[in-house]
């Protein structure tokens, strides 16, 4: 057996939570653990961050593992439902899906669900990943809030420049431009928003890359934000 090991620090974890925290002390924390926590292991990486608020899976199994687990905060699956019995699965364990594509609307307004579900509603504002135009945006809003499988709507996007020089100025005014008249909660900020943008601080924040001690901008360490790093790798000399 090869003598690699990786140990996680839970203690960075939470120290790291602590520093988005002070970045955005109104705002909950949907803490980003996708991808087995990029890599971390997903429980590890949970029960560190336990303080969080909420946490964001892409695949429905993920969710699952975490609710099965004991975890009550908010969940939220960042892709979606690919079909009506995910949707089913997601309601049963109560867990919130974002809405990015016309197809999860009508999945919504055709299923027979036990409850209604929360929805995140995802507005493509230049990432061009996943989401909404803002004039398809509202006309999914409008079909979503007379949906009796709906009950709570958080509005959200992700901003493509964040880290970059060219900041966030105008994908922020497209996306307050298009919800002006609508006020629902907000979820805007990843990474590099939280660190450097505070007007795009809303009622949810989507800490990712800094929790794991990593910074999300290029020019700036992380020992300038005071991230710790999460994953030690430890070896032996082989000769």
């Amino acid at each position: 057996m090869r003598p690699i090991l990786a140990t996680i620090s839970q203690q960075a974890l939470r120290h790291n939570l602590k520093v988005v925290r002070s970045y955005a002390p109104n705002a909950k924390v949907m803490a980003v653990v996708k991808a087995n926590a990029y890599g971390h292991g997903l429980f590890n990486v949970a029960h560190g961050l336990s303080d969080a608020d909420g946490f964001a899976v892409l695949g429905l199994n993920e969710a699952i593992d975490l609710r099965e687990a004991g975890f009550a905060q908010t969940i939220l699956l960042l892709e979606g439902v690919f079909d009506i019995r995910e949707l089913n699965i997601a309601t049963s364990y109560h867990v919130d899906v974002v809405v990015h594509h016309p197809q999860q609307v009508e999945m919504l307004e055709q299923a027979s669900l036990i409850m209604p579900i929360n929805i995140h509603l995802k507005m493509n504002t230049g990432m061009n990943r996943l989401g909404f135009v803002p004039e398809a945006f509202i006309e999914a809003f409008l079909r979503l809030k007379a949906c009796k499988n709906v009950e709570h709507i958080t509005f959200m996007t992700h901003f493509a420049t964040a880290d970059e020089a060219i900041g966030i100025a105008a994908p922020l005014a497209k996306f307050k431009l298009a919800t002006q008249t609508l006020h629902h909660d907000q979820s805007l900020a990843n990474s590099a928003s939280i660190l450097l943008h505070p007007e795009s601080h809303a009622e949810w924040i989507r800490p990712g890359i800094m929790l794991y001690g990593a910074t999300p901008v290029s020019v700036t360490p992380a020992k300038a934000f005071d991230l710790k790093p999460v994953m030690q790798l430890t070896s032996e000399i082989i000769s």
